[in-house]
């Protein structure tokens, strides 16, 4: 007969159910097989003294009795044990949906597309970049003493400054991220770093990295916080994973002085405080010239 399981309440309804079901079956059967020692002759039983006489009188009225309520036991039994199975089987498939429905999420969690940039389009990344800092530059004119002079090819001093800052988190050696550089994620967008976590107690980071010669321009600054909520909400609903974000911003020194430098972070922190997913926005920082004195602890603690 069916084992009755108790570890789950869905299996034991439909347990429950079988087991009604096939005793449902097997009484009548049991009860029709057994005689119960009616057939007995009417002379035997004369032979017998008056109390087994007596005896053997009420067995065959009760059995008689049975007999009555044989056919509703069963059909009871068989009721019960329908429904039980119908409640416990319709749970159970609510239950399995959801099920289903968390399994696939974390297949598409595995298939979430993480993929590097090629050579060509990570020069075109910089190339697009450089010419958004510039074009905000032009709208806002700083004093011709306060102008590095420009190389033929910036989106190339954008790259190189890029590296440098790649180079800094994978000398660190951290044992519990992977450094994924110029990503593309989810074939949507396009990522400086993803720091991928190996414990589950860490949490995954996007790191986006800016780098002005002359200003800091705002425009720029905003634009870079609505893309980084962007991609931090595509990025918790598609890898079903908590994630950070950070902003590097890599900086001239001898243009921009410290003065510039907090009014600038201050401006983040306002833009910030609006934006639901850079609740836990990291924000750094970095003289060009001391890139590789960055310390990436601070990035990569939990």
């Amino acid at each position: 007969m069916q084992k009755i399981e108790y570890g789950d309440i869905n299996k034991f309804l439909v347990s429950i159910g079988l087991v009604l079901i096939g005793l449902a079956i097997l009484t009548p059967y049991l009860y029709l097989k057994e005689d119960f020692g009616l057939y007995i002759e009417k002379e035997a039983i004369d032979k017998f003294q008056e109390p087994i006489q007596h005896i053997i009188t009420k067995k065959q009225e009760q059995v008689i009795g049975i007999q009555k309520i044989i056919p509703k036991v069963s059909f009871l039994l068989l009721l019960l044990g329908i429904t039980s199975s119908f409640i416990g089987l319709k749970r159970w498939f609510k239950r399995q949906a959801k099920i289903d429905e968390k399994f696939d999420k974390e297949i598409r969690i595995l298939d979430i597309e993480i993929e590097s940039l090629t050579p060509e389009e990570k020069e075109e990344k910089a190339k697009k970049e450089v010419q958004e800092i510039e074009l905000e530059e032009v709208t806002q004119p700083v004093s011709t003493q306060k102008i590095s002079l420009q190389t033929k090819t910036p989106f190339q001093d954008y790259i190189r400054i890029e590296q440098d800052i790649v180079r800094v988190f994978e000398n660190y050696k951290s044992p519990n991220f992977e450094i994924l550089s110029q990503q593309r994620i989810g074939n949507k967008f396009e990522v400086d770093i993803l720091l991928k976590a190996k414990p589950k107690t860490y949490s995954d980071r996007i790191v986006e990295i800016k780098y002005f010669r002359n200003q800091l321009p705002q425009s720029i600054i905003q634009k870079t916080l609505y893309q980084l909520n962007t991609y931090i909400s595509y990025y918790k609903n598609a890898a079903r994973k908590q994630v950070i974000p950070v902003l590097l911003i890599v900086y001239n020194n001898e243009i921009i002085d410290s003065d510039d430098i907090l009014k600038f972070y201050n401006r983040i922190k306002d833009y910030s405080q609006d934006i639901p997913n850079l609740n836990r926005l990291k924000v750094e920082f970095i003289p060009e010239k001391e890139i590789e004195k960055f310390n990436v602890r601070q990035i990569l603690k939990r």
